[in-house]
């Protein structure tokens, strides 16, 4: 490879740690070097706009949340940027009743009801759509398939959602049916792609996503993917990193990456061969909830930040955080309680007032959201530290730089050499920091998140290139995105 298609560049940045308002505190004498080579003429896949999303639970829209004219939601999305939110989850096919506009609900509510939602909820999201710039995906009850409900939500989603709404889910997890008591033993793909050919002939159209399998090994999303591409909006699957024994070490680690990756390629590789967007509309960083100390911490908005760009580079189009609206570190059901979710209350009043607090991986995806739309750029990184590093050249065509350093924070710093060539003057960098792995505080270049959703950081360092390079210190357990100038 010529010199003339590598080109390095290195800029030096001091990394602060995450105090809340702190200002940056300059690293001095890293002990480690990594290098890191761009391939700036050779751009690979894209990255798109709403590639960062968020996943909620189907019960939200019918206890009134996801509201516009209400609390903080609404400009926690707008900070996020415009992203896709799926509405569906376990509550979807477990315990969510459809009741048309007109109707009262059953007196009694059937047994396994516990969520009523109607065409009022869908408006209300619709509203909150329209003030967000954000899009849906909404999921319809197949596990407890009734084909007049269905195809009445059907219709009333798509009349009111109109194009904000990308795709209906039908059901939630088919593969763990028989096990939630929902089919008969024996129930396999052939009879669920019955049961989904159901659903999609109510919604009508090319705007129904599946299988929505519960992870990754299953051979459903492939085989829906080949059997039904012509009904398909997108092929979705859902992927948790981590188990309830997950540590910080294990979720930061190299093996997770590879784990990662590798766990999506088979789908990812049949949604390409058949012409499929793919969406990861299900995903975060352990099962069950999260886990305590790990999932609600610093270190998960570094995995959120480095799982997002993983996914994108490998080609996946797009992935939805998963979480809950309820009060943070909750019991939420069967003994599981909220500890992933990015946005929770700190109170039960604040629940109540739909006032939510930004928890570290929201950070993570903050950043994640900043590289912006555009097409990755092939990166050679070396080094013998926990580190990974993602470049994208942006529609805007400006080239940002995210690097992550995912050892603990009490190791030496890493300094970051890079050589950019002659068309790039400057860099501005941004930071996000904690206080520890293990701690909950995070920040961007020193500023948090405020009660009102509106994040605002301090000034992006300015770095100067010289003789055609910059250079660039990272704490330990910290990342940064740097914005070349000129390239």
């Amino acid at each position: 490879m010529s010199t003339t298609r590598w080109r390095t560049a290195v800029c030096a940045v001091a990394v602060v740690a995450c105090t809340g308002g702190t200002t940056g505190v300059a690293v001095a004498d890293p002990v480690s070097t990594a290098t890191i080579a761009i391939d700036f003429d050779h751009p690979a896949g894209r990255i798109a706009s709403d590639f960062v999303g968020l996943s909620f639970e189907m019960r939200e829209l019918g206890i009134g949340n996801l509201d516009a004219a209400k609390g903080n939601a609404a400009a926690l999305f707008r900070t996020l940027g415009r992203g896709n939110v799926r509405v569906s989850g376990n509550t979807l096919d477990r315990d969510t009743l459809w009741v048309p506009e007109g109707q009262q609900p059953p007196n009694p509510l059937p047994s396994w009801v516990n969520d009523v939602v109607t065409p009022s909820d869908v408006k209300r999201l619709n509203r909150f759509l329209s003030v967000t710039g954000w899009t849906a995906l909404v999921g319809i009850n197949l596990g407890r398939w009734d084909a007049g409900l269905g195809v009445d939500q059907a219709r009333a989603m798509s009349s009111i959602l109109g194009p904000r709404l990308v795709a209906a889910e039908c059901g939630n997890e088919p593969d763990q049916w028989v096990g939630k008591g929902f089919r008969p033993a024996g129930y396999a793909y052939p009879d669920y792609r019955a049961d989904w050919g159901t659903c999609a002939a109510a919604v009508g159209g090319k705007r129904v996503a599946g299988p929505d399998t519960a992870g990754t090994s299953s051979s459903w999303a492939a085989s829906l993917a080949a059997d039904e591409r012509d009904r398909l909006a997108m092929l979705t699957v859902h992927q948790y990193s981590a188990g309830p024994d997950a540590t910080i070490a294990t979720l930061l680690s190299p093996a997770t990456v590879t784990a990662q990756l590798r766990s999506v390629s088979a789908n990812l590789a049949a949604a390409k061969a058949n012409g499929l967007p793919f969406r990861v509309d299900e995903a975060n960083s352990a099962y069950g909830g999260g886990v305590d100390g790990v999932s609600n911490r610093f270190a998960s908005a570094l995995w959120g930040l480095d799982y997002s760009m993983q996914m994108a580079r490998a080609g996946v189009d797009g992935i939805n955080v998963h979480g809950g609206l309820g009060v943070c570190d909750a019991p939420i059901w069967n003994g599981k309680f909220q500890r992933y979710t990015p946005i929770c209350a700190a109170t039960a009043a604040d629940e109540q007032a739909q006032v939510y607090k930004a928890m570290p991986i929201y950070y993570g995806l903050w950043m994640a959201r900043r590289m912006g739309a555009g097409r990755f750029l092939p990166v050679t990184l070396s080094t013998d530290r926990n580190t990974t590093a993602y470049a994208v050249r942006g529609d805007d065509g400006r080239t940002r730089i995210a690097v992550v350093q995912k050892d603990d924070t009490t190791a030496a710093p890493v300094h970051l050499d890079i050589a950019v060539g002659p068309r790039t003057r400057s860099a501005d960098v941004l930071r996000l920091t904690g206080d520890s792995l293990g701690a909950e505080a995070t920040a961007v270049q020193g500023a948090t998140v405020d009660r009102q959703g509106h994040l605002s950081p301090g000034p992006a360092e300015r770095v100067r290139a010289r003789g055609g390079s910059l250079g660039v210190d990272v704490r330990a357990g910290s990342a940064v995105l740097i914005t070349l100038d000129g390239c």
